[in-house]
């Protein structure tokens, strides 16, 4: 209203002070019925506004007397009902064909006329999906239902300011036991605690994200491995006996996880434990709990006896096996029989070419001086790309 006020006032200061200042005001002669009116142009602009003010007025009192009857009630209550119904239809309508953006304003137009609880629920929807959080966080504190949405304010908050999540661990751990169901949640809750490095706590939550499949395979795999190798490495930096007393105590479903027994075999590789992770990576292969081509690419292959002898033993039973051929071979190299990697690195890539295995052959050539030897593995490699 203040600000109304200053323009109109601003408005006919200009209207008097600009024909002033060019001396000449002008003027406005109103004829009719007889009568003749002169009138200067800045008292005419004045008059003007000054009968639209006072309809203006008029207007309000009259139907501000209006609806105070039943009459004018019922007919006003319509017209605004009508409206709203429209503007809830036309939202509705851009939110099936996913104009998230449009239908935040077509519920904003539904709130401003009738202020249903289940309209700003739709607006908090429709803001959420073209990415407004604010927004969407201003809609949800409009609905009067406290209690029963501290689950969504949750949500946003972690998905708006997720740097911030530390402050709702506590409210998270509460939200998950009462809503074990929800995968969202659940998976806002895994990426919290991965943040603040609770590990434990995200182990406990890893099966229930399996049967919700709250990630994908292969995220959740990910997860598993780095959530395990934080653990048993802290374990391990407790004492010398701590990480195998730990990995014994986990149950043998656990153990046999493909990504927990990967992160224990890294565990006990940065305590330079290497015969106790060849047994387990021994075991692990006979049991088909791990595979061959992913523990060559991620590096998990280290000298130990019982490896080496696992390898000896399958490859008399299948002596074209590539893989068998390859981790053969990054034993030998990684042990110092240069001759033996070359003659098993050699054989890997006639029967399985790769980008892995002639980058291996090419740092064989490089530590036995064979610099050609070495370029051609490493074009071969580059080709493989």
């Amino acid at each position: 209203m203040r600000k109304g006020i200053a323009l109109v006032i601003i408005l006919i200061a200009g209207l008097i002070l600009g024909p002033l200042w060019a001396g000449n005001t002008g003027y406005v002669l109103i004829s009719a019925l007889g009568w003749t009116i002169e009138l200067s142009l800045v008292a005419a602009i004045i008059l003007l506004l000054l009968a639209i003010i006072i309809l203006r007025a008029v207007w309000r009192f009259v139907a501000r007397i209006v609806r105070g009857t039943q009459w004018g009630m019922r007919w006003f209550g319509q017209r605004r009902e009508t409206k709203a119904a429209n503007a809830y239809q036309e939202a509705l309508n851009h939110l099936l064909s996913g104009d998230y953006r449009a239908a935040s304003a077509a519920f904003n137009r539904t709130w401003q006329l009738r202020k249903h609880s289940s309209d700003a629920l739709l607006a908090c929807y429709a803001a959420q999906q073209h990415g407004d959080l604010k927004q969407a966080q201003d809609w949800l504190a409009k609905v009067d239902r406290a209690d029963e949405l501290e689950l969504a304010r949750t949500i946003l908050s972690l998905r708006s300011t997720p740097e911030l999540s530390g402050q709702h661990l506590t409210v998270l751990n509460e939200l998950v036991v009462k809503h074990p169901q929800h995968p969202e949640l659940l998976r806002l809750a895994m990426k919290a605690l991965q943040r603040h490095h609770r590990w434990t706590q995200l182990i406990e939550l890893l099966p229930n994200a399996q049967r919700l499949e709250a990630l994908s395979a292969t995220d959740l795999d990910a997860l598993t491995e780095q959530a395990y190798y934080e653990v048993f490495v802290e374990h391990g930096r407790s004492s010398s006996g701590a990480l195998k007393q730990f990995w014994q105590n986990l149950n043998r479903d656990t153990r046999r996880q493909p990504a927990v027994r990967r992160a224990y075999v890294n565990a006990l590789h940065l305590f330079n434990e290497y015969e106790a992770a060849g047994k387990v990576v021994a075991r692990g292969l006979k049991r088909n709990e791990l595979k061959l081509p992913n523990l060559i690419e991620a590096n998990l292959l280290k000298p130990s006896t019982e490896l080496r002898d696992y390898l000896q033993d399958a490859l008399k039973k299948d002596g074209d096996n590539p893989f068998l051929l390859h981790a053969l071979g990054q034993l030998a190299f990684q042990t110092g029989d240069y001759a033996l990697a070359q003659r098993a690195l050699r054989k890997a890539a006639e029967l399985a070419p790769s980008t892995r295995v002639q980058l291996d052959l090419a740092r064989n050539y490089e530590a036995q001086g064979d610099t050609a030897g070495a370029v051609n593995a490493y074009r071969e490699a580059w080709s493989k790309d």
